[in-house]
């Protein structure tokens, strides 16, 4: 029961740090604030929905690049691993850039 308490305390300190440093990077970047509750919302979907396909898709890629192209796993979750990444990164830096 404590564990989960825990678990959710610090969820919820995790999403509002989130939050915060999402804001100071749109605001060095030039762009003006928003509503607390929208770049709360962005980066919820952004954690719960995009991630989610993301780390979807680079299973899928590791997968298939391990039983069907037969590369060697190693290799296979590598390259997945490392889509998975660009492609978050990525997605991330046009959530930062738009105004």
């Amino acid at each position: 029961m404590f564990s989960l308490l825990t678990d959710f305390v610090i969820g919820i300190f995790e999403i509002v740090l989130d939050v915060v440093l999402f804001r100071r990077q749109r605001r060095k970047r030039g762009y003006s604030d928003r509503a607390f509750s929208e770049d709360a919302n962005e980066i919820a979907r952004l954690d719960l929905i995009t991630l989610t396909y993301i780390g979807l898709a680079s299973v899928a890629l590791m997968l298939s690049l391990s039983f069907i192209a037969g590369v060697p796993v190693g290799w296979s979750i590598a390259v997945g691993i490392a889509v998975g990444v660009v492609w978050g990164i990525w997605r991330y830096m046009q959530l930062v850039n738009r105004p």
